[in-house]
């Protein structure tokens, strides 16, 4: 899989973007982790509704799995964590958390705001707790011009969405990376009607009608 973030876009932001980072690892290895796993998972389910519980929960499901049975969740934690390895400290969030756990904060946080309520329920994360109307305002919210702009703070909002989505259909839920092979048939496949990788096909195999060349 080749995620539309890395590491290398992330740093070549912040060379010429105005950004503070603040690296303290033992400060750091104290502060409270937000819940991740919850968090994305409530994400994935957000934008690749499924039967799952998180989807249940935000009042939008699927008769077909979705981004949470394809693995959504654990691939966007991995993304974010190898791309953004420093914590991001600076507004509009003042946060000093680093990868995935900086991207769940920030949607806890703005759960937090559109409903309180949120902090109860069934799941950790606040964000997961939502209606899905509630993680469209969310993401209004996020949206919103002169939030984080000018800041790699506003780059890294931006993909939530396109990237959530991205992962829910491809093969990231299923791919051993030891191994390089896949594990079963991903959940993006199945639901897209999508019939996997092909060598070619028998109409393709030489000149269509015999015809070998084209003049004007």
């Amino acid at each position: 899989m080749n995620p539309p973030i890395t590491r290398r876009a992330v740093l070549g932001a912040a060379a010429v973007i105005p950004l503070l980072l603040a690296w303290d690892p033992a400060r750091a290895a104290d502060l409270p982790l937000p819940p991740v796993d919850d968090a994305l998972n409530g994400l994935a389910a957000f934008l690749v509704p499924g039967r799952d519980a998180f989807s249940v929960r935000q009042g939008r499901t699927s008769s077909t799995d979705g981004g949470v049975a394809a693995g959504a969740g654990p691939a966007l934690r991995y993304v974010y964590d190898q791309a953004i390895p420093y914590p991001i400290v600076g507004r509009p969030f003042d946060l000093d958390l680093p990868g995935a756990a900086a991207v769940a904060a920030i949607l806890n946080l703005v759960a937090i705001e559109v409903d309180p309520a949120a902090a109860l329920g069934p799941f950790a994360a606040s964000f997961a707790n939502l209606s899905f109307a509630g993680k469209v305002e969310v993401f209004r919210r996020l949206e919103e011009p002169g939030l984080a702009d000018g800041t790699p703070v506003r780059f890294i909002l931006d993909t939530l969405p396109t990237l959530a989505a991205f992962v829910s259909y491809s093969e990231a839920g299923v791919f051993d990376r030891a191994a390089n092979r896949l594990t079963a048939i991903p959940v993006g496949w199945r639901i897209s009607a999508y019939q996997g990788v092909g060598d070619g096909w028998n109409e393709f195999r030489g000149y269509y009608r015999g015809i070998d060349r084209v003049t004007d």
